[in-house]
């Protein structure tokens, strides 16, 4: 048991060694406008989620964030954009970074109440939003819509699960883990469920569910050899190998190795 362990961490070892961290902070960094916010292609205009997830990318790479810039942008944005939950979600998570103080359209969009219609979506970033504010969560008026049910894609599964355990409403653990690892496929990374195609969200939504439910991948080397795969030249990571790298894909690809890493440790 213990050289299937010391063979498992060395494996790991080698496969970090191969993901170059310098080549991911510049991938972000020549994404970054020079009036701040990100964009996936250099050429475009900076957007919310791509400043969201690069500044959580490199936050988890503990690589300097140009503050100036990023607050900067924050000023220019048109809130009449901005009214869904998970665009307010990412905009308060970027103000609360930066430290700059909340303007006034962004109070007037967290006083409003997402959750009372009964949908994942809502339900989820409402959490994640009183979560930020360190404010107590409203109960959850039936846990109906939100249990689980078999050919659930992960990345909807991963939102039920949070929303499930952060108002205490008791789920079949065992049951969840066991259809999240048969997602895992041959080649590492994960499918919408099992038996469908591997690709970086599904595999970041299934390590996601399994931290939050103390589990892990049965083959955790192949999870991560897949995520490493990912990397393409530029530095970030696709949804697939050899796919176009994305700002979004990095972030899962990066928040995934730390989950890996935390699992191999014996966190879970």
């Amino acid at each position: 048991m213990n050289e299937d362990l010391q063979m498992l961490e060395k494996e790991i070892e080698r496969l970090s060694d191969q993901l170059e961290i310098s080549r991911v902070i510049q991938y972000l960094k020549d994404r970054e406008k020079e009036e701040g916010g990100f964009s996936f292609v250099p050429d475009l205009y900076p957007d919310i989620e791509d400043t969201y997830y690069a500044t959580r990318t490199l936050q988890l790479l503990k690589a300097d964030i140009d503050r100036i810039k990023t607050a900067n942008y924050l000023k220019s944005i048109n809130w009449s954009d901005a009214n869904f939950p998970r665009i307010v979600y990412m905009l308060l998570y970027l103000h609360l970074s930066v430290g700059i103080q909340l303007p006034p359209p962004l109070l007037d969009l967290l006083k409003m109440d997402w959750s009372r219609f009964q949908i994942l979506n809502a339900q989820y970033y409402s959490n994640e939003i009183w979560k930020l504010l360190n404010q107590p969560q409203k109960p959850l008026p039936s846990p109906s819509p939100f249990q689980f049910h078999q050919q659930e894609d992960l990345q909807s599964l991963r939102k039920k699960v949070s929303v499930l355990l952060d108002n205490g409403v008791g789920l079949d653990t065992q049951e969840i883990i066991r259809w999240v690892q048969l997602s895992q496929n041959g080649d590492g990374g994960f499918g919408f469920y099992p038996g469908t195609t591997s690709y970086m969200e599904n595999t970041y939504s299934a390590l996601e569910i399994l931290s939050m439910l103390h589990a892990s991948p049965w083959r955790i080397d192949l999870c991560q050899e897949y995520i490493v795969n990912c990397q393409t030249k530029s530095g970030g990571f696709g949804r697939a190998p050899l796919s176009f790298p994305f700002i979004e894909s990095t972030f899962q690809a990066i928040a995934g190795l730390h989950l890996l890493e935390e699992m191999e440790g014996g966190d879970h």
